[in-house]
């Protein structure tokens, strides 16, 4: 959503322009990912601070090693190097996998939980157990939502990763299977974020109301406070929600002069 449009260097005579665009992209992947993988390991850290939970705390850690060998396989594709299993890619792409796959069964459970409130009512706070600390600062809730914010990042990443290895391995080759395979990863992610924001769109839109079983019909002033802070929390889970343009590739035209040296136009959607 933010490009950056930088000069491409001489490149020598005969080299081929495709795997220049490859790492321009990887590059600009990269720097995305690495900057929301930042944000969402910052808010886990201050969130299980508080939680006190071994096993999110053990997510958190097997993510955060996935981190440094993606940024590692990155940087060595960017040199132009090959990614051996020294770099531990292999196990952080089953790790992130692993945790992709956790995050579609909390999905599948936030949404039978929802489908079970009662349409354009007032909801009680004890009706969202299925949101654990919905209502507070922190909660497992939030844990969960900012762990998968990281897997999904790292997994766009690795996507890309993947592309540019195998298009430097083997330069003319499509590989129209692996593609495929490719765009299906991404098609799942998309799905599982997707589903993630209906969530969070849904939750924001509640009705929050009092707790039944209270004998005095009167609001207390610390009552309201409490019940106003809590719906607020829950109201503001919308504004998490990141609304994409639904634009998913572009096309991007390289012009090479007979010299070797190459120039990137800008950018546009493809159609």
């Amino acid at each position: 959503a933010h490009a950056t449009f930088v000069p491409v260097k001489t490149a020598t005579k005969g080299a081929a322009a495709g795997p220049l665009v490859l790492m321009a992209v990887a590059a600009g992947a990269a720097a995305n990912a690495e900057a929301q993988q930042r944000q969402a390991l910052e808010k886990i850290t201050t969130l299980l601070e508080e939680l006190k939970q071994e096993k999110l705390d053990d997510e958190r850690s097997d993510l955060k090693g996935s981190a440094g060998a993606v940024k590692k396989a990155a940087a060595i594709l960017l040199d132009r190097g090959e990614v051996g299993h020294s770099l531990g890619l292999d196990s952080a792409v089953h790790t992130i996998d692993k945790e992709l796959s956790r995050t579609e069964d909390r999905l599948g459970k936030w949404r039978d939980a929802l489908r079970r409130l009662p349409e354009d009512k007032g909801v009680e706070l004890s009706a969202l157990k299925a949101f654990s600390g919905v209502a507070g600062k922190g909660g497992q809730f939030r844990t969960h939502l900012e762990i998968a914010t990281l897997a999904i990042a790292l997994k766009r990443r690795v996507i890309v990763l993947q592309a540019v290895e195998h298009a430097q391995a083997s330069e003319g080759n499509v590989f129209e299977r692996f593609s495929r395979e490719l765009k299906t990863d991404q098609e799942r992610i998309d799905e599982l974020e997707s589903g993630i924001n209906d969530v969070l769109l849904r939750l924001s839109s509640l009705q929050i109301k009092r707790q039944s079983g209270f004998r005095s019909p009167v609001f207390t002033g610390a009552e309201v406070d409490k019940l106003m802070k809590q719906a607020h929390r829950i109201h503001s889970l919308g504004k998490q929600v990141e609304h994409r343009d639904g634009t998913p590739d572009v096309a991007i035209d390289i012009a090479r002069r007979r010299d070797g040296s190459v120039t990137v136009l800008p950018a546009v959607a493809a159609g």
